[in-house]
């Protein structure tokens, strides 16, 4: 049990001995009523406020009773949850450490061109306990190792899945691509009109200027800053991509109701597909490593460069798996290996060698880390668009999988553990 929570409860304890009617005055003054129990620990009115007081101060939502009131149920759904993942990251060997909190916290400074210590200044003077945020960030640091540990390594996506959603998709109708992202707000029967009621505060508050990134970090269950990625209406769930098919830039969507939630879409950006979009470049490439040993001479390093030379006078055809001339590469200590890829994903250097090669040329050998390196252009033409949808479809169902996954591995943390919500 964490101290705040022991502290509590003895307060509570000792007071109610002394005087029942007293006690609760005092504890209700001091904010140290309690809100829930997560299996053995309690959550105060104390915690809850200083999140919501968080909340506002972060994502500029209103500071009325109305809104204060209107999220108070997902802050405190919100709370038990990180519980949950705290407890069960502890349970997995999995603990974050206050210098890992503090490295979270100068990189999400960093990310939004924040000077270093300013969000402990900007809680201070809203009045917010620094430890309200802390332990925010822990939990989702928690979390995120728990999934990448758990969850993530569980998650395949199958040739097959991927040609079965490929088949499903309506041909073509969009005039745009979207750069968007959905903040997924989960629903089950007994919380249907409590996550209706939030959906549509969030997404007036949205509308009238609050923060897009800092709503999601707080309501998504995922937490971080929202990965926007382009997509076209018809690849997503049918109701929202018909709420998404007029979509404008900066455009915050109202509610839409699917089978598993209550979703709002901020469109960061559109293309349009009526103009003809540039076409990406794909290269097949076959790649010679003269590895160099790790304690060699300058000298071995300028003769491995000789050697280099000499193969790139005849470095055999890209229908070939190794090099003219050589039967046991193993023994010369070179890899030889094919591979293909969209000049977009090259790193800068081998894009620059992959724009100026002609198909059957290889590039002068040049020294990297691992030693002497060699490239020979086999293949140059322009990428097919069935296999970018593909990959678009590849990765949306992988992120809807862990989603899902994640949202399954959370529900059974519920239904495993006492939890009582007392307001």
């Amino acid at each position: 049990m964490h101290i705040r929570s022991l502290l509590i409860t003895a307060f509570i304890a000792s007071s109610l001995m002394a005087s029942p009617g007293i006690a609760q005055t005092k504890a209700s003054n001091l904010g140290l009523d309690i809100e829930a129990v997560v299996g053995d620990e309690a959550i105060s009115t104390y915690d809850v406020n200083s999140r919501i007081k968080f909340v506002i101060a972060t994502t500029n939502l209103s500071n009325t009773e109305d809104v204060r009131k209107g999220i108070r149920p997902q802050i405190i759904r919100a709370i038990i949850d990180e519980k949950l993942q705290l407890k069960s990251a502890t349970s997995n060997s999995i603990s974050i450490s206050d210098e890992e909190v503090a490295r979270a916290i100068k990189g999400i400074e960093k990310q939004r061109g924040m000077a270093e210590g300013y969000i402990a200044k900007m809680l201070a003077q809203h009045n917010v306990p620094y430890e309200t945020f802390t332990e925010q960030v822990r939990a989702q640091l928690a979390w995120s190792a728990l999934v990448s540990r758990k969850i993530r390594p569980q998650i395949k996506i199958s040739e097959e899945e991927v040609q079965y959603a490929h088949i499903k998709l309506p041909k073509p109708k969009a005039r745009q691509e979207l750069k968007i992202v959905p903040l997924v707000l989960p629903v089950d029967k007994a919380r249907e009109a409590q996550v209706r009621q939030l959906a549509q505060k969030l997404a007036g508050e949205l509308r009238s200027g609050a923060s897009f990134d800092e709503v999601y970090r707080q309501f998504s269950g995922i937490g971080g800053k929202p990965d926007a990625f382009w997509v076209k209406p018809e690849q997503l769930d049918p109701a929202i991509g018909k709420a998404l098919a007029n979509a404008q830039s900066g455009m915050i969507s109202s509610p839409i109701r699917t089978n598993d939630s209550y979703t709002i879409v901020k469109v960061y950006d559109t293309r349009s597909l009526e103009k003809e979009m540039p076409k990406e470049i794909e290269v097949q490439m076959k790649e010679i490593l003269l590895k160099l040993k790790e304690d060699a001479t300058p000298k071995e390093a300028d003769v491995l460069l000789q050697i280099g030379e000499e193969v790139a006078k005849n470095p055999g055809s890209c229908k070939e798996e190794g090099i003219a001339g050589l039967d046991n590469l193993k023994e010369f200590d070179i890899d030889v290996k094919l591979t293909k890829n969209r000049m977009s994903q090259l790193p800068p250097a081998i894009k620059i060698i992959a724009e100026n090669l002609k198909v059957g040329d290889i590039s002068t050998p040049f020294a990297s880390s691992e030693g002497i390196r060699l490239y020979m252009l086999c293949d140059k033409r322009e990428a097919s668009d069935v296999i970018e949808d593909k990959e678009q479809l590849a990765n949306l169902l992988f992120q809807q999988k862990i989603a899902l996954e994640a949202e399954k591995y959370m529900r059974n943390l519920r239904r495993e553990t006492f939890i009582e919500v007392r307001n």
